[in-house]
C-alpha cells in the first residue's frame, strides 16, 4: 500500500512543530507492516517578503526542498501567494507545485496507489487535483477550521464540496465536523469518525512530576482565535495563579504587552518553542491546562493534557465536548474572562482523580488508530 500524504500541515527543519498531529498519525501508520509512504507538503512563498528577516516567508525560503524524517521521504515544493489578493488560486499552484516534483518522489516509474488529503482547503482541493489527474483513489481528512470556516465561504465552500464529491473516504476528527458536513449534503456513507491519538505511556511518563499549586497552562498558535487575551484579562482576577503560555503567533507582541498593561507580566510566562518530547512534564506540572478557541476541530492540546492527567477548562466548541466530562474538566458557558476565572477557581478546587484522567486516554492511542486508518485505505482502495 503506497499512499501520498499531501499536506501544508507537517513539520520541516524550520518549523518541526508544524501540523505535529498528521505527522505522529502517519508515522503510527508507517510502523504498520505492508505499507509505504511518501509526503508532498508545499510551502507558500512571495517574492521580496522571501527576504524579510522575521517573516514566516524568510523561514520558508530556508526550508529545504527535499528531507528525510524518520526514513519518510518529505518533498516541500514551493507555491507562490500573493497576501490579501485574489488573484492566485491557492489550490491550483499548491497542485502545480506538488505536481512539479512528482518526477523527482517517484522516479523509475514508480507509482503510488492513494492520496491522503489533510485540511479540506486549500490542501484538500489541491490533493484532490492531484488524485484526479493520476486517476487515484482520494482519502480526504476534515480537521476543524476547513469546516467550520472555509465551507462558510461560497467559493471555497463550491471547491471543497467538488473534492468531497470524487473522495472516496472522508475522515473527521470528531463527530461535530461530521454532523456539519452532513448539513453541507455530503453523504454519511463517505464520512467515518477517526479521532486524534496520542502516545499515553509518553504523557504518562511526567506524572513523577511535581504539580505546581495553582500553576495554569495554555498550549497553542498565538492567534486571535485561540482567545489567549481571555486568559490574560482572568488572570487580573486570579491574584493567587500564574501562568504558563507555550506557542507563537501573529499576536506573541500584542499579547506580551496586554499582559503588561493589565501588570500580571511577572506571573506570565512566554515560552516560544517547546519541543513536543518535553510538553509532557509542562502538562503534568500543571495545576489545569486552558483552551478559550472559538472553533476547533479535535484539539491535540487538550487530548494531550488530558493523557499527562492534567484537568482541562475550556470552551464549549467543535469537537471538545465529546472528550471533557465532569471527571476531568469544565466547559464553560460562555467564551470570557468572567466565566474562566469562575472555572478556574472550580478547578483549583476540584479533587482532580489525575491517575483516572491519564488511564481513561489509554484506549485513544495511535496505534489503534493507525490500524483503523489503514482500514479505510483498504476500504478506499
Amino acid at each position: 500500500m503506497r499512499i501520498l500524504t499531501f499536506t501544508s500541515l507537517y513539520p520541516n527543519d524550520m518549523d518541526p512543530r508544524l501540523g505535529i498531529f498528521v505527522k505522529n498519525r502517519m508515522c503510527a501508520f508507517d510502523a504498520l507492516d505492508g505499507v509505504s509512504r511518501t509526503v508532498i507538503a508545499p510551502v507558500h512563498y512571495v517574492p521580496l517578503l522571501g527576504f524579510s528577516k522575521g517573516t514566516r516567508f524568510y523561514r520558508n525560503n530556508h526550508i529545504h526542498l527535499q528531507e528525510n524524517q524518520d526514513g519518510i521521504a518529505v518533498w516541500h515544493p514551493r507555491y507562490l501567494t500573493l497576501p490579501g489578493t485574489n488573484f492566485i488560486n491557492v489550490a491550483d499552484a499548491m497542485a502545480k507545485a506538488g505536481e512539479k516534483c512528482l518526477p523527482d518522489a517517484y522516479p523509475d516509474d514508480e507509482d503510488f496507489d492513494l492520496v491522503d488529503g489533510h485540511y479540506l482547503y486549500p490542501d484538500g482541493v489541491a490533493a484532490y487535483h492531484l488524485a484526479k489527474t493520476h486517476t487515484k483513489p482520494l482519502v480526504l481528512t476534515a480537521r476543524g477550521s476547513d469546516v467550520n470556516y472555509w465551507m462558510e465561504q461560497d467559493k471555497p465552500r463550491t471547491a471543497i464540496l467538488e473534492a468531497l464529491a470524487y473522495a472516496r473516504k472522508i475522515i473527521c476528527v470528531s463527530q461535530a465536523l461530521k454532523d456539519r458536513l452532513i448539513g453541507h449534503g455530503v453523504p454519511a456513507e463517505k464520512l467515518t469518525l477517526l479521532l486524534n491519538g496520542v502516545d499515553p505511556t509518553f504523557f504518562a511518563a511526567a506524572h513523577s512530576a511535581e504539580i505546581e499549586k495553582n500553576h495554569l497552562i495554555t498550549v497553542g498558535n498565538l492567534v486571535p482565535l485561540k482567545g489567549h487575551r481571555y486568559i490574560l484579562e482572568a488572570l487580573v482576577k486570579l491574584p493567587q495563579c500564574r501562568l504558563t503560555i507555550i506557542g507563537t503567533g501573529e499576536q506573541e507582541g500584542r499579547l506580551k504587552a496586554l499582559a503588561k498593561k493589565l501588570d500580571i507580566s511577572p506571573r506570565v510566562t512566554f515560552l516560544s518553542h517547546v519541543p513536543h518530547a518535553d510538553l509532557p512534564r509542562y502538562y503534568a506540572a500543571a495545576h489545569c491546562s486552558i483552551l478559550m478557541s472559538s472553533r476547533e476541530g479535535m484539539p491535540n492540546v487538550v487530548l494531550e493534557s488530558l493523557a499527562a492527567g492534567t484537568p482541562v477548562v475550556a470552551t464549549n466548541v467543535g469537537g471538545i465536548p465529546e472528550v471533557i466530562t465532569a471527571e476531568n474538566g469544565i466547559l464553560l458557558p460562555e467564551r470570557n474572562a468572567d466565566a474562566l476565572v469562575d472555572a478556574v477557581n472550580s478547578a483549583l478546587a476540584h479533587p482532580w482523580n489525575r491517575q483516572q484522567i491519564s488511564q481513561n486516554m489509554r484506549p485513544l492511542n495511535w496505534p489503534e488508530t493507525a490500524k483503523a486508518l489503514r482500514q479505510i485505505f483498504t476500504d478506499a482502495l
